[in-house]
């Protein structure tokens, strides 16, 4: 999976200026603090990208499929992988 230069920034402002508008510094706010954690993990190597978008899904209050479009802006190439959100015992490529 290849992503965009700059991933961690252009998703953590994107994910902020949506779901946090009212938060200045993100260490103001625990949810804030748990996305950016996640995403700093993932723009490390440290967490998958289905995992990446659990926590950011759950910290934001946000469906996976709508986390998903949101993020997958920034990848560049997903290479062989493929992300498949369950909802509703249905699954969503």
């Amino acid at each position: 999976m290849k992503t965009t230069s700059d991933f961690f920034n252009k998703v953590c402002q994107e994910i902020d200026k949506k779901y946090f508008p009212e938060v200045k510094y993100y260490r103001d706010n625990e949810q804030n603090v748990k996305v950016h954690y996640a995403v700093e993990l993932f723009n490390n190597g440290c967490l998958g990208y289905s995992e990446l978008i659990k926590r950011i899904s759950t910290a934001t209050k946000e469906t996976r499929h709508n986390i998903h479009n949101l993020v997958s802006k920034f990848i560049t190439d997903f290479e062989d992988f493929e992300y498949y959100s369950v909802t509703n015992n249905r699954t969503i490529s």
